[in-house]
């Protein structure tokens, strides 16, 4: 299913937008680097086993090491941003989001404060890089964190 998803007219357009590219396959992890609106592209490693009838969990990675992302380099910012993006959250394994299977664990009221953050089956990983774009282009994005 996730192969359909990454072939879906859905990823492509964001691909298509410049929104964020595939960067490399080795199951159950799928990479994908997305793009910043000040033109830093930040990857993700995003956990799949039982894609997608449980939400994906993603972490911050390095592209270039294959490795996690050092904290220094993650997203900066003053209000969403720096609840997302918090390295001190399971030790910088995820993200801290309604859609994200770490996450969401001990979250139940999420299901209602934020509705349309949560995972979405149907949607599948677009929905959680849908919302990793929005963040990263937002005017709450204040680069890096070590610029």
């Amino acid at each position: 299913m996730l192969r359909l998803h990454l072939e879906s007219g859905r990823f492509r357009s964001g691909v298509a937008s410049g929104w964020w590219r595939l960067a490399a396959i080795n199951w159950p992890y799928l990479v994908v680097g997305v793009a910043a609106r000040d033109g830093i592209e930040y990857g993700f490693r995003f956990q799949c086993d039982d894609y997608p009838r449980k939400a994906v969990t993603a972490q911050p990675w390095d592209l270039d090491a294959n490795t996690p992302l050092p904290p220094k380099f993650w997203p900066k910012g003053r209000a969403r941003i720096p609840h997302a993006f918090n390295p001190g959250w399971k030790n910088g394994t995820c993200l801290y989001l309604p859609c994200d299977r770490q996450a969401i664990e001990g979250h139940e009221n999420w299901v209602h404060e934020h509705p349309a953050l949560l995972w979405d089956p149907e949607k599948g990983i677009c929905k959680y890089l849908g919302i990793i774009h929005e963040m990263l282009n937002s005017s709450d994005y204040g680069g890096r964190r070590a610029a």
